[in-house]
C-alpha cells in the first residue's frame, strides 16, 4: 500500500466512535476503513466481536493502520477489549502496549474479553502476566468470558460470564476452578485463531483426570507464591489515581464529571450532593482508596444491582460482587477491603472522647458528632451507644432534636442534615485546620456571626489577633 491508501492523521491522534448504546464493528470498518476491513477478511480472521461502545484508530507514523474495540460504560468509566486489529505491515511496534497503557491511565482497571494465546504472551512480554509453570500463567489483567463462551467439567450457567485471572497456554483458554477440592473447572471454548495456529483442539481432546489433578496440586501447593506473584503485577498496572478534590470538586462545586452528570439529567444537583458528602467521609475515614475514588464515585451514582458473578468463592463485604484475593479495592463498588469498621469505631470513640467537656454539652455539637457517625457508615446501634456513653444526653432528646431539624429521621440521614455538616463550625475548624486556635472560641464566633459567608468567617476572625496569623490569611486569600 502506499501512503494515498491510508487514512493520515498528521497530528496522530486516535479518532473515536463512542456511544451509550452499541456500535456495529462491521458497519464502521465498511464504512469509513475498507483497507482494514479487506486486509481481516484476507486474512481469514473473525472478529470476537461485532458490536462495541467504543471504536478507536491505532495510528502509527500519522497512519491509520489498525483499530480496537471496547465494550465501554460511561457511569463505570470502565473498558473492557473485546477487538483489537493492526495490518500486519506495522506488527511489533508495540501498538497494542500503548493502546493497554493508555487506557489504564484513562480508566479503571481494564479487561480483555477472551484473549487469544497470543494475546497473552504479549502480556507477559509487556509484563502484565508471568507463568507460574511451564504453561500457565498468571495476569493482572482480568479475562472475561461471556457465560455462552465457557465449558466446565460440570454445570455452568449460559448466563453467567467468567471472570479469571488466570491462562492455560497449551488449551488457549483462560481458566477458573469453581471449586478446587471437587476438581470442578470453568475455561473458555477454543478461538479461531488459536484453532488454526496453536492446534488447540488436539490437547483439549488428551485432557484427562490426570492431567486435571496436575492443575490442581499446582495451585493448591503454591497458592502463597501464585498469590504473591498476582500482587505484584498488580503493581505494574499504571491505574491513574486521583485526588479527593479531581473526583467531587472544591467547596461549593462540583467536579467536570459530576457536572457532566447532571447535564445530562443523569442526577440531580440534590443527590449529586448528597454523594460528594459522602464519597468526602467515606474517603476520610479510610474506606476508599485513591486509585478508587471515582470507582466508588460511579458505584453511587447507579441504581445498586445484585451480583452478576457467583463463580467466584470470594466476595465483596460490602457489595457482594466477586473479588479476587489479591484485591485492594473492590473493582465494583470502589470500597477499601482492608477497611476495619470495628477498628474505625474504635479510633472514633477515642476522638470523641478527646473532645473539650464545655462544648461536649452543645446539642448541636453532640448532633455533628452523632451525624458524623452515621455518614461514616457507622452501625446505628454503636453511634446511639457511643453518643449517650461519650456525652450527658439521652438519645431520645438527641433524636427529637435531629427529627425537628429535618436531619435524621426513620434511621436514616435526611436532606437538610448535609448542609448542617457542612456549615457547623467545627467542619470549617477543620477544613481550615484552625487547630492553632481555641475552638470553643471560634465556635462561638461562628454563631454568633451567622450572616457571613465561610472565608469571610474565618477570615475576620483570624483578623481579630492582628499579624499573628497573616501568612495564613494569605494562604486562605490566595486560595
Amino acid at each position: 500500500m502506499t501512503n494515498s491508501d491510508y487514512i493520515i492523521r498528521r497530528d496522530s491522534t486516535q479518532k473515536v466512535f463512542l456511544t451509550e448504546g452499541t456500535l456495529n464493528v462491521f458497519d464502521i470498518l465498511a464504512e469509513h476503513y475498507g483497507y482494514i476491513m479487506d486486509a481481516v477478511n484476507e486474512e481469514g480472521i473473525i472478529l470476537k466481536a461485532s458490536e462495541c461502545s467504543m471504536f478507536k484508530e491505532l495510528v502509527f507514523d500519522g497512519r491509520v493502520v489498525g483499530f480496537c474495540s471496547y465494550d465501554f460504560s460511561r457511569q463505570f468509566i470502565t473498558a473492557a477489549l473485546n477487538n483489537i486489529y493492526v495490518l500486519p505491515e506495522f506488527r511489533g511496534n508495540g501498538l497494542f502496549l500503548n493502546e493497554l497503557t493508555n487506557t489504564m491511565s484513562q480508566h479503571n482497571k481494564p479487561s480483555i474479553i477472551e484473549p487469544t494465546r497470543l494475546v497473552v504472551e504479549l502480556l507477559i512480554r509487556y509484563g502484565f502476566a508471568k507463568r507460574i509453570s511451564e504453561n500457565i500463567v498468571a495476569s493482572s489483567i482480568e479475562f472475561i468470558v461471556p457465560g455462552d463462551h465457557v465449558l466446565a467439567n460440570t454445570e455452568y450457567d449460559p448466563c453467567e460470564e467468567l471472570s479469571t485471572h488466570f491462562y492455560d497456554l497449551d488449551m488457549c483458554a483462560s481458566i477458573h476452578f469453581l471449586d478446587i477440592e471437587n476438581n470442578l473447572i470453568a475455561y473458555s471454548q477454543p478461538l479461531n485463531y488459536d484453532i488454526i495456529h496453536y492446534d488447540c483442539i488436539e490437547y483439549r481432546n488428551s485432557i484427562n483426570d490426570d492431567s486435571l489433578d496436575k492443575l490442581k496440586n499446582l495451585f493448591l501447593t503454591n497458592e502463597a507464591e501464585i498469590m504473591e506473584i498476582l500482587m505484584d503485577l498488580e503493581e505494574t498496572i499504571p491505574i491513574r489515581t486521583y485526588t479527593l478534590e479531581e473526583i467531587v470538586g472544591g467547596d461549593g462545586q462540583f467536579s467536570p464529571y459530576i457536572e457532566s452528570l447532571i447535564e445530562d439529567a443523569h442526577v440531580t444537583r440534590r443527590k449529586a450532593f448528597k454523594i460528594k458528602q459522602q464519597l468526602i467521609e467515606e474517603y476520610e475515614a479510610g474506606m476508599v482508596l485513591n486509585e478508587s475514588l471515582l470507582v466508588r464515585l460511579a458505584y453511587l451514582f447507579e441504581e445498586k444491582t445484585g451480583p452478576s458473578i457467583t463463580s467466584h468463592s470470594e466476595t465483596c463485604p460490602y457489595c457482594g460482587m466477586p473479588i479476587d484475593g489479591h484485591d485492594r479495592f473492590c473493582h465494583f463498588c470502589g470500597i477499601n477491603l482492608e477497611y476495619d469498621p470495628e477498628e474505625m469505631f474504635v479510633s472514633l470513640i477515642d476522638f470523641i472522647n478527646d473532645s473539650d467537656d464545655e462544648t461536649a454539652e452543645d446539642i448541636r455539637f453532640v448532633a455533628y458528632k452523632f451525624l458524623k457517625l452515621i455518614v461514616q457508615a457507622i452501625d446505628l446501634k454503636y453511634a446511639i451507644f457511643t453518643i449517650e456513653n461519650t456525652y450527658n444526653i439521652d438519645w431520645r432528646v438527641l433524636k427529637n432534636y435531629l427529627e425537628a431539624e429535618n436531619y435524621f429521621r426513620d434511621g436514616e440521614i435526611a436532606d437538610d442534615a448535609f448542609a448542617f455538616l457542612e456549615a457547623h463550625p467545627l467542619n470549617i475548624y477543620e477544613k481550615y485546620c484552625l487547630s492553632m486556635v481555641d475552638y470553643t472560641d471560634f465556635e462561638k464566633y461562628c454563631y454568633e456571626n451567622e450572616n457571613l459567608k465561610e472565608k469571610e468567617l474565618v477570615l475576620n476572625y483570624l483578623g481579630q489577633f492582628g499579624d499573628e496569623f497573616s501568612d495564613i490569611m494569605d494562604e486562605i486569600k490566595d486560595n
